[in-house]
């Protein structure tokens, strides 16, 4: 028998419902959490991150970076059940990429004991999360008008800057996500 983590991750501050929920072997880090979330999301891993209390600016881990100006425990060596506690805390926020501000609720639902072994697993989500680099909310929404043309022409109106984004989108789709796909790449 193997113990492990179920977490379920939200982008917060977007209209549409993007999550994933998966396992993580109970020994991970918050620096495997990271690739996790990075890997279930679609996110690219180009970008600062670091993890939060709820309501707070004290930082659980992130990546130290020294140009940044702010120290933070290496999220490589912070084990998640430092933090994370059955009857204790249950959520911290994730925040990717300091420029577009991604931020996700990222909540412990409990330990799980399978007779599989494995390193990570991918259970469920919704959604295709937004484009790396797309520029934040304003920009992910703007994505989404350009991939689905609803609401183009009322809140952005130009065709030609409408088929550029399209064209830089590369097929992304604000509902392609299939399960299965991402789980082949995400499960370990």
């Amino acid at each position: 028998m193997a113990l492990y983590l179920r977490f379920r991750v939200q982008l917060l501050d977007v209209r549409a419902s993007l999550w994933r929920r998966f396992l993580l072997r109970k020994t991970a880090t918050f620096g495997d959490l990271h690739l996790a979330i990075q890997d279930a999301c679609g996110w690219g891993n180009y970008h600062l991150f670091d993890f939060r209390p709820p309501g707070s600016r004290e930082t659980i881990a992130g990546i130290p970076d020294e140009e940044w100006g702010e120290s933070c425990p290496d999220a490589r060596a912070v084990k998640l059940t430092s933090f994370f506690e059955p009857r204790g805390r249950q959520t911290c926020i994730y925040r990717y990429d300091f420029g577009d501000g991604w931020t996700h609720e990222v909540t412990y639902e409990g330990i799980e004991r399978l007779q599989d072994r494995f390193t990570r697993r991918l259970l469920a989500g919704e959604g295709t999360f937004p484009p790396e680099d797309c520029g934040g909310t304003y920009g992910y929404e703007r994505c989404v008008a350009a991939a689905t043309g609803r609401g183009w022409r009322l809140e952005y109106g130009d065709d030609a800057e409408r088929a550029g984004l399209v064209e830089w989108l590369e097929g992304w789709r604000p509902d392609a996500f299939e399960l299965a796909r991402v789980k082949r790449e995400f499960d370990a």
